[in-house]
């Protein structure tokens, strides 16, 4: 006879690169990505942008916008199918890399308002580093019927 055992989600330890921490990075992603969609000139006026400027290339903003949602719901997708999520994940590490440099860039040139272009750089990198534990984890090793992920005592379980 096989035992279910139930333990309350307060008492499963956040695990870095699990399912959680994506399911987060991807929610995220799709909150900015439908924010910059919905309201482009906003999200340029908030990297120091003129209003002028910022309504006549809010196009830019809805592709970025387009981009991160797309990113965003790939990684969700894949989570709720549990389908392997590694994909998603670098192609989103990728972008956020190459924003944070191109934006680190703008601000050092004065592109943009060189605090809000170091803020939206810091995201970024924050986004990689975020990112990261997911890509370096070992893969987990499949369960048994009987054992419990969140259980030390389990050789599987922690």
């Amino acid at each position: 006879m096989t035992t279910l055992r139930v333990r309350a989600l307060t008492s499963i330890p956040p695990r870095a690169g699990g399912r959680a921490h994506l399911g987060l990075l991807a929610l995220g992603r799709c909150a900015i990505g439908a924010a910059a969609l919905a309201r482009p000139a906003t999200a340029l006026r908030a990297t120091g942008v003129d209003r002028v400027t910022a309504e006549n290339t809010a196009w830019a903003a809805r592709l970025l916008g387009g981009r991160d949602l797309a990113l965003g719901g790939g990684l969700l997708h894949a989570l709720a199918r549990r389908h392997p999520t590694s994909g998603w994940v670098w192609a989103g590490a990728l972008a956020d890399a190459v924003d944070a440099a191109v934006l680190s860039t703008a601000a050092a040139r004065r592109q943009v308002s060189p605090a809000a272009g170091t803020l939206a750089a810091l995201l970024g990198a924050g986004a990689v580093a975020w990112a990261v534990p997911a890509l370096t984890a070992t893969p987990a090793t499949p369960l048994t019927e009987d054992e419990d992920p969140a259980d030390p005592a389990d050789p599987a379980g922690g």
